[in-house]
């Protein structure tokens, strides 16, 4: 990681929509793995073939094991490979105490990271639980489960509900004051 400690914090720190946050420099750095190991084995990694594979191997368990697969007979480590990925909590951690590094937070974008390390950290937990209780018997589907985790606002007033991210994309959660 310390090869590209300069444009993780570039990136981090960066201004305005150019900003990335934990989880997206979790991704470009995990991607970046990805297509080191993949030149390395002789791989095409033009384009976005990288990003694409990376893709497909966060996705449903049956399209992650067919690419998974796919790499390891082209000669990628991929179970070493996995491994070394890293979490936007390992970026976080990586960025705050191993660098000691800050960024400016009076442009608001604070509240947005939060709230997708909140919503990221739900999501994760919930797949645990339900990955167990599959395992277990305890719950059944026909094919693979995906969660998703939606915050949603509430006025006490009106009772209207509202997604968080909307609310913050129109400036409300509702107009009953108005």
């Amino acid at each position: 990681m310390e090869r590209y400690e300069e444009q993780l914090l570039e990136q981090w720190q960066a201004d305005g929509p150019q900003r990335k946050g934990y989880r997206q420099l979790a991704e470009w750095f995990n991607t970046l793995m990805l297509r080191r190991e993949m030149d390395r084995a002789g791989l095409s990694t033009l384009g976005d073939e990288a990003e694409s594979k990376y893709e497909r191997l966060r996705s449903d368990e049956a399209v992650a094991e067919e690419v998974a697969s796919e790499l390891a007979n082209a000669g990628v480590p991929i179970e070493r490979l996995r491994s070394d990925f890293v979490s936007y909590g390992v970026i976080r951690t990586h960025l705050k105490e191993c660098l000691s590094a800050d960024v400016d937070l009076s442009s608001g974008d604070w509240e947005r990271d939060a709230i997708e390390i909140s919503t990221d950290h739900a999501t994760t937990k919930i797949e645990a639980a339900v990955r167990s209780l599959r395992n277990k018997g305890r719950l059944s589907a026909g094919g693979d489960v995906s969660v998703s985790v939606t915050a949603e606002l509430e006025c006490e007033n009106c009772h209207a509900r509202v997604p968080v991210d909307r609310a913050i994309r129109r400036e409300y959660v509702c107009r009953c004051d108005d």
